[in-house]
């Protein structure tokens, strides 16, 4: 159990919080900088107005988390569970980082996530609904059925990932990189036949 209490209204610097489960909370107007979640639960937690700012979390737990104009700048997720949650409503993600991250199901529309890094994730069933994704890596992340849509992938990275789809006509793909065999896929919404 974490020897920290999180208090609504309250400024957190420097802290290191291990095993803290605030599931199923409510957290209001709370801002962390430079902290550490180690081993923390955030699973159906309701953060309102909250802020994590240059924040790590390692082996957290944040499945279904609700974010109302909460804020991640400069976060650092790894080997955590990020399950269906809505991304577009956190206000802002800033040069985010998710390495080992289960990001199944989850929601990044309407969201400008330039630079951001998704490494060794799994994606599946995510959703990029007029998304600007501009320079983001995916390295190494499995796609499958995620959902591309109105998206700007300008320069986005997807020589590494496997089992993505994209409509090249409703999507943006300026100097977007890609790998074989998995580029053809681009080809799938086309009326042609490949031999």
């Amino acid at each position: 159990m974490s020897a920290l209490i999180v208090h609504d209204n309250e400024t957190y610097e420097n802290e290191v919080f291990k095993a803290l489960d605030v599931s199923d909370e409510l957290l209001r107007d709370v801002s962390f900088y430079n902290c550490r979640f180690v081993g923390s639960s955030f699973q159906f937690a309701d953060l309102r107005g909250c802020a994590f700012e240059k924040c790590t979390f390692s082996n957290c737990n944040l499945a279904l988390a609700k974010f109302h104009n909460t804020k991640f700048i400069g976060a650092v997720f790894n080997d955590s569970k990020l399950l269906g949650i809505n991304w577009g409503s956190t206000g802002v993600v800033i040069s985010a980082s998710y390495v080992n991250c289960l990001l199944d199901s989850s929601i990044f529309s309407d969201m400008n996530l330039g630079k951001v890094k998704f490494i060794s994730c799994s994606m599946v069933e995510a959703s990029f609904l007029n998304t600007k994704l501009v320079r983001v890596k995916f390295d190494d992340c499995d796609l499958k059925r995620c959902q591309f849509s109105q998206a700007d992938l300008s320069s986005a990275d997807f020589s590494t990932s496997r089992n993505y789809y994209m409509n090249a006509s409703s999507n943006k793909l300026h100097k977007t990189v890609f790998s074989l065999p998995e580029a053809v896929s681009l080809l799938a919404n086309l009326d042609i036949k490949l031999k």
